[in-house]
This record gives structure tokens, C-alpha cells and sequence, in this order.
């Protein structure tokens, strides 16, 4: 199994069963709607605050690769003024770390990293549509596009 490369010494991957298992006992709204060997798939809510729409999201991760992100109700959906979305990928999936900065490792469990970040996204989501600003920082990447 290929080890992923920390600063000071090196860590194995998560294997799926530690991330499920993590992640049924953190977030028990996210239902597990696939595993096999590689892959493994959740579907929960997630309500940024207690001000915020409640969002229906997937979380889909196959073994040493980043977690992809699709927001499935209510749809993610451009400001009035025409500006695309700020900090997703290709079919709206959201960006939520710069890979460069290391942000996210196959050791690093999904629940304690990759949920919170979904909600902090979906925050700044909120705020962006109302106030037409992303506050949420990021790096420019290809195509003016923010990651």
C-alpha cells in the first residue's frame, strides 16, 4: 500500500473501513450509499448556520485521492449579477483545499476535515450571495477561477 509523506516521518493511508467507521460515529446523518474496494460514498445534510438553508450533499472518495464534493439540494446556483459560482470544479463539485498545500492527506480522516470544510464552504456560499464578495480566501488558479 503505497504511504503518503508528512513533514517529519511518514503515515499509511486510512483504509475505507476507518473512514466509515469514523465517520458514523461523528456524523451519523451521512449515510453510507456505496462502498466497494476503492471507493466509498456518503449522502447526509449539512446546515452551516443556524441561519442557513439545509443542504443535501454527496461525499465520494476513492482510496488515495481527494474527496469530491456535490451539493444535491438545494442546487448551487449563480448571483443574479451572472458571476459563476466562486471555488468549485467541473459539475459544481466544490473546492474546498489547494492540493499544493498539502491540506488534505489520505491520512487524515474525511469526518473531522473534509465535512467541516463542506460547511465553512457552504457558509461563505451564503455570504457570497448576499453580498456578491467570497470571503473565504482561496488561491486563483487557471481560468480566473479561485481554489
Amino acid at each position: 500500500m503505497a504511504k503518503s509523506k508528512s513533514k517529519y516521518f511518514r503515515t499509511k493511508p486510512l483504509t475505507l473501513l476507518q473512514q466509515l467507521l469514523r465517520m458514523t460515529a461523528l456524523h451519523p446523518n451521512f449515510k453510507l450509499k456505496r462502498l466497494d474496494q476503492r471507493r466509498i460514498v456518503w449522502e447526509g445534510v449539512v446546515t452551516p448556520s443556524s441561519l442557513s438553508d439545509t443542504y443535501t450533499v454527496e461525499v465520494s472518495y476513492e482510496l488515495h485521492g481527494s474527496p469530491r464534493i456535490a451539493v444535491l439540494s438545494p442546487k448551487l446556483k449563480r448571483r443574479e449579477d451572472g458571476k459563476p459560482i466562486p471555488h468549485v470544479f467541473r459539475e459544481e463539485k466544490l473546492c474546498l483545499h489547494h492540493p499544493p498545500r498539502r491540506e488534505w492527506h489520505a491520512n487524515k480522516f474525511i469526518a473531522e476535515t473534509i465535512i467541516p470544510w463542506i460547511s465553512l464552504w457552504l457558509f461563505y456560499y451564503e455570504a457570497w450571495h448576499a453580498t456578491g464578495e467570497w470571503l473565504g480566501g482561496g488561491v486563483e488558479h487557471g481560468g480566473g477561477a479561485k481554489i
